[in-house]
């Protein structure tokens, strides 16, 4: 699947922020905080959207469904190397 240059160019701006992040963090604390905050995000785009309490369940399938499509794909390449090979 291809992505548009400009999604892809969201996405580095994530994360070029979570790595100047994690320069200070534990392990796992900007992963964590990126989950929760994506979480959030989506919650308040849902609803301010209109979302209603019977539509709740099929977002939050969609949204868990595109999540684990993104991992998948980022863990096997499918986008590129999650971190850029070493010369």
């Amino acid at each position: 699947m291809a992505y548009p240059p400009e999604f892809l160019k969201l996405v580095d701006e994530f994360i070029h922020l979570a790595n100047r992040l994690s320069e200070n963090c534990k392990d796992g604390e900007v992963s964590a905080a990126i989950l929760f905050a994506a979480g959030r995000y989506n919650a308040f785009n849902f609803v301010s959207q209109g979302g209603t309490a019977q539509d709740q369940e099929k977002a939050v399938e969609f949204y868990v469904s595109e999540y684990h499509k993104a991992i998948v794909s980022n863990i096997e390449g499918v986008v590129g190397p999650v971190v850029k090979p070493q010369d």
